[in-house]
């Protein structure tokens, strides 16, 4: 199969979109009216928090794509170098192209490009799907202590 990965950019917000509307819809998740325009819109308002890879058929028919929100902390004394880590968002393949090594691929370039940057770590929520995926692209259980806390949950 031929399919060439290159990073995102602003003119890729509607293929991004469409990826999401695949994936969620896969999901079993129904569609709601405007939404490949609010998503367009939201990723162009945040554009400069993204790092992102788009995976594209030899036509240009983008077919998988790896979205990592990139998490800025100010500096501190125990934290020598760029403060910053990614928080892998999306990773998608669209289900004709499974099994080919794309996301192999994607999560590849950017665990080149956070390397390149100097990157502290790159954290996701694995699905049971993306699971083997990431386990074998050297993703683990980072630490014992990350809580979460929701508004309105009673302790």
């Amino acid at each position: 199969m031929d399919v060439s990965l290159r990073p995102v950019e602003r003119d890729d917000a509607f293929a991004l979109a469409a990826l999401r509307l695949q994936q969620d819809r896969e999901q079993g998740r129904a569609s709601r009216d405007g939404f490949l325009v609010a998503y367009a819109d939201a990723f162009l308002d945040d554009f400069a928090a993204y790092r992102g890879w788009l995976a594209e058929e030899g036509d240009g028919r983008p077919v998988g794509c790896l979205l990592a929100q990139r998490v800025r902390k100010l500096p501190t004394l125990a934290r020598a170098g760029r403060p910053e880590w990614w928080y892998v968002q999306q990773v998608f393949v669209s289900t004709d192209c499974r099994r080919e090594g794309i996301g192999r691929r994607l999560v590849h370039a950017a665990q080149e490009a956070a390397t390149a940057e100097r990157v502290r770590f790159l954290r996701l929520n694995a699905s049971e799907a993306g699971r083997a995926l990431f386990d074998a692209t050297g993703f683990a259980d980072p630490m014992d202590r990350l809580r979460e806390w929701v508004p309105g949950q009673e302790p």
